[in-house]
């Protein structure tokens, strides 16, 4: 089963056993906000306790085999308190680990290693699949046979104490940087998002989506394309971000006319470039901070354009498909007016949480509280909008029949409104407990993964091996970059495949000569697309999850979409004006060829504009595009050549046979 199938396949309890977990779950989560308010515990304790409990919590909340769905199996108890267990051990023996470089109770200890990796191992499988699972034995046997690997593969080899202790008890092991990104800020923003989601102050970036792209042809995809961007980029997941909007905007594009592998795909590419859009992009800009030492806005600021290049992108390829299929805009009665998009207190709540989450983080006050309060002004504007009796947020109207804004007789009584209040945080709280867990144990599998690739030294082979096959060619390396950060990334969430594709690729590019951050951020760009790159492609399956589509449909669609998107990070990598560096006309010029440039790859990929687009000018088009990469003067007159002369010779074959089809 597919990850984003598992989304759905959760064990559903009620009565005692129901709530017990509930509580469980939310305690759980609700540690994690409090030790960003007061501080967190020291490393090893804080990773121990998430990983933990999301261990204990996946054994409870997916079942090992389908034919125990709605079943608590006695084993499934035995293995989440063996998970506490022998994570416990870590958090209480926390002192005389840190202090020791290797075992201190060595029988104990590996017994209690080979238990956690068997546990890591049948919790990736339950929440993720068999795919990972293969993909993490598969590194720890190049790991452990490296020494009988010939050529440049090989290395000295592993010993089995050797890897149960870096796995572990190490600093770099499971219990690593990546699962403190996890334990910390990956979890806030996820806790963050669910909240808005739950508060209903999510659903006005929906609202103010479909005032602004309501009106426009394919007015439902353009909604998709700004509710996405909105909501993702306080969300560190794009599986998330298709659950959380998808379920809103999917519907509404079938509604409308859309295909429904178009209407998932959009939905997917929209929600991956939520993972990229300023001024918050995620936990993943906090996470290339931290890996750089730079400051945080100084990531914002450089990937500004690229963001707006991405989505300018998508906007291109969802009107020329709305061309294509002419659909039509939103009809009139379904786009909220002003008042409704922007009704003063929902857009406080929604504004209010951000604004205090961008303060904090612009000032260099930790991330951790910086998300903490936000969550706390979350609520505050929802006991705001109880003592002020403010009306909640209109109504999403994807029919006609639907009554967009309640009257003020309509509100409940306060106590109503508390106990529903209290049941909207409960519910957000749980959904962000279920979220946390499915992440963790991708950011498992990935911690491990990386933790592997630095022991065998995999990452500085991958960098002479790219640097040997390019032969000194920067575009072919590039390439070969691209690829290997779409593999290492396919499944995770976009924080997760960035942390190990930076492991292993950033050296071979900072080694090319390019600049530090364009270098992670296009290494970050691919961590993101990954997500709609088959055959793994979460954010496509996710997606067809909701819409009905089919896997391979949609994922052409999203492939198509995105061709321009994947030309994006070629321009600014090899144009770091596009990341805002270098004086104003220099940005400007490579500004106007970018946008040129992705807007005849969309052209040609799609093969519609003003009519359909024969292959002769959609290869001229494409070449021309193309050619814009390069920054200089001269491949950019070519390339503005052959993309006008194709587009030119595209005209005038459509005129021609427009006036062939008139009757004379």
């Amino acid at each position: 089963m597919e990850p984003e199938e598992r989304e759905s396949a959760y064990r559903s309890y009620g009565g005692i056993i129901g709530a017990a977990l509930m509580t469980a779950a939310i305690l759980w989560v609700l540690f994690h906000v409090v030790t960003a308010g007061i501080g967190t515990l020291p490393n090893y304790q804080q990773r121990a306790i998430h990983l933990g409990g999301a261990l204990a919590l996946v054994f409870l909340l997916y079942p090992g085999a389908r034919r125990d769905s709605a079943l608590l199996r006695f084993g499934d108890l035995i293995l989440a308190s063996l998970s506490v267990v022998v994570l416990g051990y870590i958090v209480w023996n926390y002192d005389t680990i840190v202090e020791s470089t290797w075992f201190t109770d060595e029988t104990l200890e590996k017994l209690f290693g080979v238990a956690l990796l068997l546990l890591v191992l049948e919790g990736v499988r339950r929440a993720l699949g068999w795919l990972f699972v293969g993909l993490i034995l598969a590194f720890y046997l190049y790991a452990y046979f490296g020494g009988y690997i010939p050529g440049p593969l090989g290395h000295r080899g592993l010993s089995i104490d050797r890897l149960i202790y870096a796995f572990y008890l190490g600093e770099n092991g499971l219990l690593g940087p990546l699962m403190g990104i996890s334990a910390t800020v990956v979890t806030l923003f996820l806790i963050l998002g669910a909240l808005l989601n739950s508060s209903g102050a999510g659903q006005v970036f929906i609202l103010i989506a479909m005032r602004i792209g309501g009106r426009i042809r394919g007015g439902a995809g353009m909604v998709a394309v700004f509710g996405s961007a909105f909501m993702g980029m306080v969300n560190g997941s794009t599986v998330a971000n298709v659950t959380s909007t998808g379920v809103l905007t999917i519907p509404l594009m079938k509604r409308l006319g859309f295909r429904r592998n178009l209407a998932g795909a959009i939905e997917a590419v929209a929600s991956t470039g939520g993972q990229i859009m300023p001024p918050v992009m995620g936990p993943g800009a906090f996470l290339m901070a931290e890996l750089l030492g730079v400051a945080y806005l100084q990531v914002v600021t450089a990937a500004l354009v690229p963001s707006l290049l991405f989505f300018l992108a998508l906007l291109i390829g969802v009107y020329l498909y709305a061309l294509k299929y002419d659909l039509k805009p939103l009809p009139a009665e379904l786009i909220p007016s002003a008042r409704e998009a922007f009704a003063p207190f929902p857009l406080a709540s929604l504004l209010i949480p951000i604004g205090i989450l961008i303060y904090f983080i612009v000032n260099q006050y930790t991330i951790q509280l910086a998300v903490f309060w936000a969550i706390i002004a979350i609520v505050a504007m929802m006991l705001a909008g109880i003592l002020l009796r403010a009306r909640p947020a209109p109504t999403i109207r994807t029919t006609a029949e639907q009554v967009p804004v309640a009257d003020a007789a309509s509100i409940e009584p306060t106590p109503q409104r508390i106990a529903s209040m209290a049941r909207s945080i409960r519910d957000g709280l749980y959904d962000a407990a279920r979220g946390v867990v499915f992440i963790a144990m991708i950011i498992a599998a990935a911690q491990i993964i990386v933790s592997l690739i630095n022991l065998t030294g995999l990452g500085v082979t991958f960098s002479q091996m790219i640097v040997s096959i390019g032969q000194g060619n920067v575009l072919l390396s590039l390439v070969l970059t691209m690829v290997i950060a779409i593999i290492l990334g396919m499944g995770m969430p976009t924080p997760a495949a960035y942390a190990v594709g930076a492991a292993v690729l950033a050296a071979p590019l900072i080694n090319l000569g390019f600049d530090l951050l364009p270098a992670h951020l296009f290494l970050y760009f691919f961590a993101s697309v990954s997500a709609i790159t088959p055959p793994v492609a979460a954010g496509v399956f996710a997606a067809v999850a909701i819409s009905g589509g089919t896997v391979m449909g949609t994922a052409a669609f999203a492939m198509t979409l995105a061709c321009s998107l994947f030309l994006i990070p070629f321009l600014f990598i090899m144009n770091p004006e596009l990341t805002l560096q270098g004086d104003p006309s220099a940005i400007a010029t490579a500004l106007v060829s970018a946008t040129i440039g992705i807007a005849g790859i969309s052209i040609a990929a799609i093969g519609h504009c003003r009519g359909a687009v024969s292959w002769l000018p959609r290869i001229l088009i494409a070449a021309g595009a193309l050619a814009l990469i390069e920054p200089d003067w001269k491949t950019d007159l070519i390339g503005l050549a052959l993309a006008g002369a194709g587009l030119a010779l595209h005209l005038r074959l459509d005129r021609r046979m427009r006036s062939a089809a008139v009757p004379e």
